[in-house]
């Protein structure tokens, strides 16, 4: 009974709000303020007489690579193959972590870091690019397989690192 009470009670406030002119006076004072800096709802336009500007674009890190199940294939055959034999479970991890990383597209650049590709390189920690790296899926598969197994040893090392610090 008393949730009927205080529902009853907001609509006829909402009522005597709506009707006494306050939102009109609301509206009013709202649209000065966006008058002060030069926002629509100025002078005789509205806002939704204004063209409203184009949504900006998004970017999704990891989108739009047509070829994700061929680039994980060359990165499972290379992985599998020596000196690196790792199959099963460092498959998995690998895996993991260049699906985070870029979701195995060569072509991808993190704004915020600079990681490029697949791997995730990135000139600012190791050095420069190598040759034929830019777009190309299996220099940069070869590269990471190499850094992976120089700085840590086998892919889940490198996954656990990454999952502690969003980089590796």
């Amino acid at each position: 009974m008393e949730t009927a009470g205080v529902i009853i009670l907001a609509g006829l406030i909402i009522a005597a709000v709506y009707t006494s002119g306050v939102s009109s006076t609301f509206n009013e004072g709202v649209r000065q303020m966006v008058c002060l800096v030069n926002g629509p709802g100025c002078g005789e336009q509205t806002w939704v007489d204004e063209e409203r500007p184009d949504e900006p674009e998004e970017f999704e890190w990891g989108t739009g690579n047509s070829n994700l199940s061929d680039n994980k294939n060359l990165g499972m055959q290379a992985a599998a193959a020596d000196p690196y034999n790792w199959t099963d479970q460092e498959w998995t991890c690998l895996d993991s972590l260049w699906s985070q990383m870029s979701s195995w597209d060569p072509n991808l650049v993190d704004p915020t870091t600079g990681a490029r590709g697949i791997v995730g390189f990135n000139p600012a920690l190791h050095g420069s690019m190598p040759d034929g790296f830019q777009g190309s899926a299996t220099a940069q598969i070869n590269w990471g397989l190499n850094y992976i197994q120089e700085s840590y040893g086998t892919p889940c090392s490198a996954w656990r690192y990454w999952q502690s610090t969003k980089t590796y």
